[in-house]
């Protein structure tokens, strides 16, 4: 219902007009939604507007409009700011840069939506390295291309001795798939992996850190596939951060000084 409170987080804003912001916001009943916030940055209403308007803090929102670009009518806090120091904090502009770009405007996902500030709870305390492979699971679930870890592309279980080739557009192909010329690119892997993988997903088994490796690149191959050419900042923001936090990859700015 228009103007009524709902549980949302920023993924990102950005200026609008002269005294304005225009936000993405993930609801957990409106899903992704863009809004304009008018007067955000005036004086009389910075205070509140600008200030609660933060990533990873829980808030309470409402729009109104019928048009795709909302309005946002209605801002309380949900509670805490939840703070992310160190590199954790691209790991949350990650997800929020794939909530933007990938999930369709106005679709409900409540699933995601709870799955979201579990991930962000957990960068608090851990780099959360397999949470956010759940999340990127998820996310390619609700965009129709979710990955099933026990069975081919031919719907046949996988078996543990043989060897398979992601597809992005089909899914595990097996050797005998035929595509000879394609075995030595990315995307290989064993059966047993993917069935590591499987029972992990679904049971809740340990995953050794050369299979979460594997994990990690076939997320990352089948989102690519999504995201298109177009880089992804968060990555880029984090290169640059790490680049001034290491010495020797910048010894200018790091040089010694004189005592």
């Amino acid at each position: 219902m228009a103007n009524e409170l709902e549980p949302a987080w920023l993924l990102h804003r950005r200026n609008y007009g002269d005294s304005g912001f225009l936000v993405d916001i993930l609801g957990l009943n409106s899903g992704r939604i863009s809004a304009v916030v008018k007067g955000g940055r005036r004086k009389a209403r910075g205070g509140s507007y600008a200030g609660v308007l933060q990533p990873f803090t829980p808030l309470l929102v409402a729009t109104s409009g019928r048009g795709e670009l909302k309005t946002l009518s209605r801002l309380e806090l949900a509670g805490a700011s939840i703070d992310l120091a160190g590199e954790r904090v691209f790991s949350g502009f990650y997800l929020n840069e794939l909530l933007v770009r990938l999930l369709p405007k106005f679709v409900s996902c409540p699933t995601l939506f709870a799955l979201y500030g579990g991930t962000i709870d957990a960068l608090v305390v851990t780099e959360a390295e397999l949470d956010l492979r759940k999340f990127e699971l998820m996310l390619l679930e609700e965009l129709g291309y979710g990955l099933r870890f026990d069975t081919d592309a031919n719907n046949d279980p996988i078996e543990a001795a043989s060897a398979y080739l992601y597809d992005p557009t089909a899914g595990f192909l097996p050797r005998a798939f035929g595509l000879e010329g394609a075995w030595k690119k990315e995307g290989r892997l064993q059966g047993d992996q993917l069935l590591n993988m499987a029972d992990w997903l679904f049971n809740g088994d340990g995953l050794d850190g050369s299979n979460r490796q594997s994990l990690k690149d076939l997320t990352r191959l089948a989102l690519q596939l999504q995201l298109g050419d177009r880089p992804l900042n968060s990555r880029k923001l984090l290169k640059a951060f790490r680049w001034r936090e290491e010495p020797s990859k910048n010894p200018v700015q790091h040089a010694p000084r004189d005592e």
